[in-house]
């Protein structure tokens, strides 16, 4: 049965796009960001595409690690953020590597990893100036210490997160000097951690010294850009280094119908027809993910045209003006996002309109709509 709204998630984009960032990195790994549903690109379609060319995948937290484990994926993955201590003992098992900030995490593991006769792998993280979770710098080398005592644990890896990358290239410098310090401060106590990681989309491409062993690419593996106030400093650092979008938004139009000049649209009675109008129905709401505050602003591609959203977004329809496109039909595809013809509408597109960054945008697309992988 074919869906009435679905996503497509080209494989040969997301391989181009793992292609680009591995000429960037030469010999740093690349792990593939797939947390909150691969920015909600499909976590399992993208992990299964991208498994032969990453070196690591990145979850938010424990669950959406074991998820990936039991769709079959076996490449290296490391909880970014959090797990619950109940989880810990099936993480271990299933050899997910577990960020560590706090020394009950620690203990948890250690006990865990001890019951399973395993040594579990882990990766440290430090706070330089974000300000959520991490260590302190000043606590560093007692912590790792402390950790390093605990039996049956591997401290595998050393990290921390930018807080600007994207557009402050001042403070980017500035925690990249106190992470460059954290390391210097833990090799003169003879600590040495093989994978530090610190770089993201944006600072991997503009700030190579942030590359260090390992670089953790989100936003960019799906083809959207987070850099585009620093976009002259990433061309003149990686010329010819380019991106292809991975996902397109896609439903059916349920029906079409005839309104005459003057006719009220949606709730609230927000749009009023100017001119007789045909009108169609698409099975798209906030429900959906579709932002309701597109209402009367945002645009469908509809037979190779944009088409203006007529009313307010519902909870699982929006109305769109179709009067200027020929021989409209329930059943035609329209598209959300994504190309149709020679007209494209772009997730920055949307997040301009409601005021917000692309990564919203795509990631609260409901995961209940299917992820179609195409060529």
């Amino acid at each position: 049965m074919t869906p009435l709204t679905w996503i497509e998630v080209s494989q040969s984009a997301l391989l181009h796009n793992a292609k680009q960032f591995r000429k960037v990195l030469k010999q740093t790994k690349l792990m593939a960001v797939v947390k909150s549903n691969a920015y909600g690109h499909g976590s399992f379609a993208v992990s299964e595409t991208l498994e032969s060319s990453v070196d690591w995948f990145g979850t938010a937290n424990g669950t959406e690690a074991l998820a990936l484990r039991t769709s079959g994926i076996k490449k290296p993955i490391l909880v970014l953020n959090y797990y619950d201590l109940v989880q810990v003992e099936s993480l271990v098992a299933r050899n997910v590597a577990l960020v560590v900030y706090d020394l009950s995490q620690a203990r948890a593991i250690s006990k865990a990893a001890k019951k399973l006769k395993k040594k579990a792998k882990i990766h440290v993280k430090v706070g330089t100036g974000l300000s959520r979770l991490g260590i302190y710098a000043r606590d560093a080398i007692s912590f790792i210490k402390k950790v390093g005592r605990l039996p049956n644990i591997e401290i595998k890896g050393l990290f921390s997160h930018f807080a600007s990358s994207e557009d402050d290239p001042t403070f980017t410098e500035l925690q990249l000097g106190h992470f460059r310090n954290i390391i210097e401060d833990l090799e003169n106590n003879l600590i040495f951690i093989p994978l530090k990681h610190i770089a993201c989309t944006s600072s991997a491409l503009a700030f190579p010294e942030s590359r260090y062993d390992l670089a953790r690419i989100g936003i960019g593996i799906y083809g959207l850009e987070s850099y585009k106030s620093i976009h002259s400093l990433v061309t003149k650092i990686n010329p010819g280094f380019n991106l292809r979008r991975v996902l397109t938004w896609k439903t059916k139009i349920l029906a079409v119908k005839d309104l005459p000049a003057g006719a009220y649209v949606g709730y609230g009675r927000s749009y009023r027809t100017p001119r007789k109008t045909k009108l169609a129905t698409l099975p798209v709401g906030y429900n959906e993910g579709y932002d309701r505050k597109l209402s009367n602003l945002g645009e469908v591609l509809v037979g190779g045209k944009r088409c203006k959203i007529r009313g307010r977004v519902y909870m699982n329809l929006l109305s769109v003006d179709v009067t200027d496109v020929k021989n409209i039909k329930a059943g035609d595809e329209a598209v959300l996002i994504g190309k149709q013809g020679k007209e494209e509408i772009f997730v920055d597109e949307l997040a301009n309109v409601v005021g917000t960054i692309s990564y919203e945008i795509v990631t609260r697309i409901n995961p209940t709509i299917p992820r179609v992988l195409v060529k």
